[in-house]
């Protein structure tokens, strides 16, 4: 791209940016307009709701003031009313009323709606819920002192959620109304037997006794105010940008065009030179395979060899230790003797520990042949060998049912035989010996355990117990080779796995695995 294009995208650039500037502060304009408007109509609708409630209160009032009272003074006339009677669920209004909007509320919550606040508040009420607070006394007052001053409204706020608050001037006195609410002595007995105190009574004519509030929440109406300014503001922005931006549009999709065309050429001189690369380096893999196959063919061989060749010079040194024994037993004494099998041994400890090393050696190379495994099944069968091999011990199996694992069954068998054989043998000198073979689950996983109250181990010494030839008992105290453990975390290993164990002297081990 030279000089000139550059130049002109620059121009261009700047142009555009004037009109998107220019676009965005119509778009919002109008958008804070129309979200003006939008909320005035739905504060106003609001308060039209509140007020339709408010009114069909003051509706219920009247009916109990203006229908129900003089039918019960004219029953109590007629002497088919007590004197004294009096009952606040048929008389009083504000009784009533506020139970009726109690009723309401419960309603509108079956039916999923907020529940709305309503309250007659006087300064001197009767029933001490009707209590004026301080915002209700202001507005009684204020009532009073302006009768031209109809209604009051405001948006207030709380516990962080907006409602709208509406109050309108109720019950001013009337000279009837002095016959329940003026001089006490001058009141119905039952009105004043009911009602000891002052509350309610030494009220004027022509004041306004009590207003009625409505606090109903916002958030819906919000709901609605946020939903129109949002479509608003976003449908004037997809309109300019789609008047303004159309050319440029266009200009830059040929742009990307260009440059994906270079990148598809690019790309496609990148994936030849990859395809070369890959077929040189199967080329080394397949050499390098071949190469490892050779070493393990030798190695297999050299393993047999000094398998055989360490065999040999054993089995005539235990072979001539047995014939001096049977040959010339009679001229040798205790500690010739005692030598003699202390030779012995140390063969048979030696052709054991060549058996380990070669079967830890194949375990590395072996391929693995991968299946459903029955691990408490194989469990079960390798206890019962261990118990048929020795049954005059008494040692308590405890093994979990449905255990089963994915892996090869006979690499499997032979981790399982060395823990066990573990546990065998290190609980052969505890009294009620036990072994338990479990499942647990750590941090979502399933691991795999066997436990024993042997004799147990030092923690501090816990890494050198899977290193092969690594014994923390003596021979003498305990016969092995130290390679059984490090044969089962080489199984493990290839399985993907890990292992550890855990313990305490004199308290048993456990050995934690996974596959």
């Amino acid at each position: 791209m030279g000089p000139d294009s550059r130049r002109l995208n620059s121009q261009s650039g700047h142009h555009y940016l004037k009109i998107t500037m220019v676009a965005l502060g119509v778009a919002c304009a109008v958008a804070g307009g129309l979200y003006y408007l939008a909320r005035l109509y739905v504060l106003n609708e609001a308060e039209r709701n509140i007020q339709a409630v408010l009114l069909a209160h003051r509706g219920m009032h009247r009916y109990i003031q203006e229908v129900m009272h003089p039918a019960f003074y004219k029953l109590k006339a007629e002497g088919l009313v007590a004197e004294k009677f009096y009952a606040p669920e048929i008389l009083s209004s504000s009784f009533i009323v506020r139970n009726q909007h109690k009723a309401y509320n419960e309603e509108r919550k079956a039916a999923g709606l907020d529940e709305i606040y309503y309250k007659m508040a006087a300064l001197n009420p009767r029933n001490p819920v009707n209590k004026a607070d301080a915002l209700e006394e202001k507005l009684i007052r204020m009532f009073n002192e302006n009768k031209e001053i109809k209604d009051y409204r405001e948006v207030v706020r709380i516990n962080g959620k907006d409602y709208l608050y509406v109050a309108l001037p109720f019950l001013v006195n009337q000279p009837k109304c002095l016959k329940c609410h003026g001089d006490r002595e001058d009141a119905p007995l039952g009105l004043q037997l009911r009602y000891p105190g002052q509350g309610g009574f030494n009220e004027k004519v022509g004041q306004i006794r009590a207003i009625e509030s409505i606090r109903a929440p916002m958030e819906h109406q919000y709901f609605v105010i946020h939903i129109l300014f949002a479509s608003s503001f976003a449908g004037l922005t997809v309109l300019t940008w789609l008047l303004f931006f159309n050319t440029r549009l266009r200009k830059m999709v040929w742009v990307r065009t260009q440059a994906l065309e270079q990148e598809v050429s690019e790309r496609y001189r990148a994936e030849e030179e990859v395809r070369k690369a890959n077929e040189v380096l199967e080329d080394r893999v397949k050499e390098r395979t071949a190469q490892i196959a050779a070493a393990n063919k030798e190695l297999d061989s050299f393993a047999y060899s000094v398998s055989h060749d360490l065999r040999a010079p054993l089995r005539g040194i235990e072979g001539f230790s047995q014939a001096l024994l049977e040959d010339y037993g009679e001229r040798l004494d205790d500690t010739a003797k005692d030598y003699l099998g202390r030779v012995r041994a140390g063969c048979l400890r030696m052709g054991d520990l060549i058996d380990d090393i070669l079967q830890l050696s194949r375990l590395s190379r072996g391929e693995i042949h991968r299946e459903e495994v029955n691990l408490s099944a194989m469990a079960g069968e390798i206890a019962e060998e261990l118990q048929r091999a020795a049954p005059e011990r008494r040692v308590v199996f405890e093994i979990a049912p449905e255990i089963t694992g994915f892996g090869d069954a006979i690499l499997l068998r032979a981790a399982l035989d060395n823990l066990f054989g573990n546990a065998w043998k290190f609980t052969s000198k505890t009294e009620g010996a036990r072994i338990t073979f479990g499942r647990q689950e750590e941090g979502g996983k399933d691991v795999l355990f066997v436990r024993d109250n042997g004799v147990g181990f030092d923690m501090a010494y816990a890494d050198k117990l899977f290193g092969a030839f690594q014994r923390l008992h003596s021979f003498q105290e305990f016969e092995g080779t130290g390679v059984g453990l490090a044969t089962v975390q080489r199984i493990i290993h290839r399985h993907g796995g890990s292992i550890r164990a855990e313990g305490a002297v004199g308290q048993g081990a456990t050995f934690y695995f996974s596959l």
